[in-house]
């Protein structure tokens, strides 16, 4: 019988050996035949060659290219199959990982816009045999580039898929090659698409080198049409999968965007983080400010806190917030933020694990609350937060296996998770994001 297995959202059966075999975009209930591509010790994986009986769940993809491109695996599956799923991933990870025999998981809140919601994109840049350049999303389990439809990313919000489109037919004339394996060999490697809610798109080049003023010249001219305001250089001189590098420099029109979330406003630098999914971010905020009581004049440590998308919602509760980022760009992003809608905040660069050291005089906080990348806490500043930590810790988590690790570290400083409530920023993926409140004691 197939299941949805937890990471990359395969479907996975047992062999009559015991070991799980595991099968990219199958559907819980089908019938399938497949082609056995891998075999180890304890686990196996297949190619579905073909669907011989549909599962209840499996629907037909809205995009063309969904069973080859990697940047989302679950089009073939129904919604509210997907965010069942997501549930028990939180479920299983909290109970098997977690050592939580019961976790307290109060459901996936689903998504109204399940497609077309993505307000960014990181497009990678290859070199087609023609010497053109593809430009689209890496086939599933490969660094080759599978080319964008004509008709756009399904997943992309209008304003992107416009602006990335305009993009794609004008990179000939930036007269750049595509980055490649060969040291030497080509300079772009990603276009990168953000827009705010108003429609107004940043476009991002990352090349491995400066973009020499020819290319910097057409690219200014992209700004005006498209819904582009403005185009921005970041180099990326490193290997490896890291797509963004350290610098970033204009080349033309604006430097950031101004999003509206919930009546705040905040500014978005080219490179700095901020949700893909606007509706549903709001939704988590919504999540984050009921997971507790919370009184004014608390004081709120922030860790991995950005450009202060969840800082402003507490600090207009009347809570006094201190946050937390290593990005400098967007430290500079969660002042000016604060500054703009009048609400009183300190901000600091600094790792998570020197935030004890950044507070400021006579602040020690009543809560932290934290929204660390998918790795999840590092272990030296788990067991930091498991001494030092105040009496309750809000997580804001994108992944439920460091998510349950974290916990599981965490319980050796006496904390004990109180409630987890998964919101689905991610349709269409098997990522699943999520609130949780530990408390000591």
């Amino acid at each position: 019988m197939l299941s949805l297995a937890p990471g990359g959202g395969d479907g996975v059966a047992r062999l009559a050996d015991g070991r799980a075999l595991f099968v990219p975009h199958a559907a819980p209930g089908d019938r399938i035949r497949v082609r056995l591509t891998q075999s180890h010790a304890r686990y196996a994986r297949a190619a579905l060659e073909r669907v011989l009986e549909p599962g209840p769940d499996r629907v037909q993809p809205p995009c063309p290219v969904a069973g080859s491109c990697g940047g989302c695996a679950w089009q073939h599956l129904a919604y509210l199959a997907q965010v069942r799923a997501k549930e028990g991933f939180l479920v299983e990870a909290l109970r098997r990982l977690g050592g939580i025999p019961d976790p307290p998981v109060a459901g996936v809140l689903p998504s109204a816009a399940p497609l077309g919601y993505r307000n960014k994109a990181q497009v990678p840049v290859e070199a087609a045999p023609d010497g053109s350049l593809r430009l689209g999303y890496y086939r599933e389990g490969s660094h080759d580039v599978v080319d964008l439809p004509a008709e756009g990313c399904r997943l992309l919000g209008p304003a992107v898929d416009g602006a990335l489109r305009f993009v794609r037919g004008r990179l000939p004339g930036l007269g750049l090659r595509a980055h490649g394996p060969a040291p030497g060999e080509g300079s772009l490697r990603h276009v990168m698409v953000r827009a705010d809610g108003s429609g107004r798109a940043l476009v991002v080049l990352v090349t491995r080198d400066p973009m020499p003023e020819a290319a910097r010249a057409a690219a200014a001219a992209w700004v005006g049409q498209a819904g582009i305001v403005g185009v921005h250089n970041n180099l990326q001189p490193l290997g490896g999968n890291v797509i963004l590098g350290a610098e970033t420099r204009a080349i033309a029109g604006e430097s950031a965007l101004r999003e509206d979330l919930g009546g705040l406003e905040y500014r978005l630098s080219p490179t700095s983080f901020f949700q893909v999914h606007p509706a549903q971010a709001l939704a988590l905020i919504g999540v984050l400010l009921a997971v507790r009581p919370w009184s004014p004049g608390e004081r709120v440590l922030e860790l991995f806190c950005g450009i202060g998308t969840l800082s402003l919602p507490l600090a207009r509760r009347g809570l006094r917030l201190h946050g937390v980022e290593s990005h400098a760009a967007a430290v500079e992003d969660a002042r000016a933020n604060a500054q703009a809608n009048g609400l009183e905040a300190t901000f600091a660069v600094a790792d998570a694990l020197k935030a004890f050291e950044s507070l400021p005089e006579g602040f020690e906080p009543d809560v932290a609350v934290m929204d660390p990348p998918r790795k999840g806490l590092d272990a030296a500043l788990a067991d930091l937060l498991a001494r030092r930590g105040p009496r309750d810790l809000v997580y804001v988590s994108c992944d439920p296996a460091s998510l349950a690790r974290d916990v599981k570290r965490l319980a050796s400083g006496g904390y004990r998770l109180e409630s987890c409530r998964g919101v689905d920023l991610f349709p269409q993926t098997p990522h699943v994001e999520s609130v949780s409140l530990l408390r000591r004691g």
